[in-house]
């Protein structure tokens, strides 16, 4: 009998303790839906306190990327790695491991109609306007697989890299890279799924009516919705959150 795949969230909080706080807010909203959920919180031991309702921890550094760190050391065969200044509003978060299918990641997708709600989805790269279309505040991925375990690794190692300005690829505009790009794990993930070739086949794919699955505020502002007119299942606070005052 084949052995049965684990399946588990992945959220990561470092930093700031605000982060932690909003972790333990999103975890327990999960399990308010799904309260035999497998759920890994990766966060430095400083903020560590009885408020969390994980059943697994992990411990990172004062990392500026330990999302991408923490990713990669999720302890289950597919994981939900969700940001943590997020939360869960819906019961059809149970249907997560349903949105796998054959693919090794699903992301959110960035579209025309969102892009006002990102730093940054256009550059230029040899000459060409390029574009982010791969969302990373929520990701579902097959650790099973060897390569995507690859993947992970690459992309923590890359990023740092990238951020202390040790790797820059010929062909990106200086002045977009140095004010913008090397900043965002965005570009570090856009790299990697399109210019690397050991990468290529991997299968990668978007949620189903993915708005659900990463709804940030600002959308209801704008009238974006389901395609199917149910509410969000995972909703982001990101620019509408106190991430530097003290919170209770």
């Amino acid at each position: 009998m084949p052995k049965k795949q684990s399946k588990g969230f992945v959220v990561v909080a470092s930093r700031n303790v605000n982060f932690y706080k909003y972790a333990c807010n999103l975890i327990s909203g999960i399990r308010d839906f799904y309260e035999d959920a497998n759920i890994t919180l990766v966060t430095e031991p400083r903020f560590l306190d009885d408020n969390h309702e994980a059943d697994n921890v992990i411990h990172c550094d004062n990392n500026y990327r330990a999302k991408l760190w923490g990713m990669a050391q999720s302890p289950y065969d597919i994981t939900m790695y969700v940001d943590a200044d997020m939360d869960c509003e819906h019961e059809d978060i149970c249907k997560v491991w349903d949105e796998m299918k054959d693919y090794d990641m699903v992301f959110h997708q960035l579209t025309k109609e969102r892009e006002k709600f990102y730093a940054i989805r256009y550059f230029d790269y040899e000459g060409k306007q390029e574009q982010f279309t791969l969302c990373g505040g929520v990701c579902l991925y097959r650790i099973e697989n060897p390569l995507v375990m690859e993947f992970m690794d690459d992309w923590y190692d890359l990023f740092v890299r990238q951020h202390q300005n040790h790797w820059r690829p010929e062909g990106f505009n200086q002045r977009q890279w140095d004010d913008d790009l090397k900043h965002f794990d965005q570009t570090t993930l856009w790299w990697l799924v399109n210019k690397v070739d050991k990468y290529k086949d991997l299968k990668i794919g978007f949620f189903h009516d993915d708005i659900r699955w990463n709804y940030f505020t600002q959308y209801g502002y704008e009238g974006l919705h389901s395609i199917e007119g149910k509410p969000p299942i995972l909703r982001h606070y990101s620019g509408s959150l106190k991430k530097d005052q003290i919170i209770v």
